[in-house]
């Protein structure tokens, strides 16, 4: 009876240390696959680390290119302007012995554009004025036929001439011919000419309070008020001075 005891004894303990064997073995193993499976995830980690930073760097090098190209934009940009100033300033140049006459009436010039201004021009700022023949060197009519006269465009031998011309007409005031209103102006390119009457407003200020102005070449309004001049770039500069100005 004791032998038979002892032996179910030891069979229970080795059935015990079976069990116990068992769940290690499959704790292992769990062990195992999970491993396993972290050495994947950190392999695919480590694989996307890599190709982040390689993202990164690429990011990098299109931020660096896209500054770059902005820098050259911005210096083609700049070298436009210059030359658009540049290409203006010698159309300017070329226009400097021209005048724009408004309110001829169509045909009055016939055929012959630079016979009749060089007699005009005389007969209406008053011969007296002109001791020596005005000599042109060519004449014509400018933009599209409409029921106002087209501008006629005179281009002066000498540029002392046109000066000349173009103050008596200031100094003359409302000049009429054939019941027109004759005016003469400079003739600017058109870019120019939108800078300048960008003025008109403020200029219409200044002379509702009577203060003495004056709009420069280029594009440049010079004020004296009370002894002081100023002279201002641009119309807001000018508006914000007439602002500042007490009772004005």
């Amino acid at each position: 009876m004791g032998r038979r005891n002892c032996q179910l004894t030891n069979y229970s303990m080795l059935s015990r240390k079976l069990r116990r064997t068992s769940r290690t073995n499959h704790i292992d193993k769990k062990t195992a696959d999970i491993q396993t499976t972290l050495t994947k995830i950190e392999s695919s980690l480590n694989a996307l680390s890599e190709q982040v930073e390689e993202m990164e760097a690429r990011v990098s090098a299109n931020e660096d290119d896209i500054k770059d190209a902005h820098n050259r934009v911005d210096k083609m940009d700049k070298l436009t302007t210059q030359l658009k100033d540049k290409i203006d300033d010698l159309e300017n140049r070329s226009r400097r012995s021209n005048l724009r006459i408004l309110n001829i009436p169509e045909q009055a010039e016939g055929r012959d554009a630079v016979g009749f201004l060089e007699k005009f021009i005389p007969q209406i700022l008053g011969n007296d004025n002109f001791t020596s023949h005005i000599t042109l060197e060519r004449a014509h009519r400018v933009g599209k036929k409409s029921d106002r006269p087209r501008p006629l465009i005179a281009k002066f031998l000498n540029f002392r001439d046109k000066e000349k011309v173009l103050r008596l007409a200031r100094s003359r005031g409302e000049m009429t011919y054939e019941n027109r209103k004759i005016c003469f102006f400079p003739d600017y390119s058109a870019d120019l000419q939108r800078r300048r009457d960008e003025f008109r407003d403020v200029k219409q200020r200044l002379r509702e309070k009577e203060i003495e102005y004056a709009l420069m070449y280029p594009a440049q309004l010079r004020i004296r008020h009370q002894g002081s001049i100023k002279i201002f770039s641009t119309p807001a500069e000018a508006q914000r001075y007439l602002k500042d100005l007490p009772n004005v």
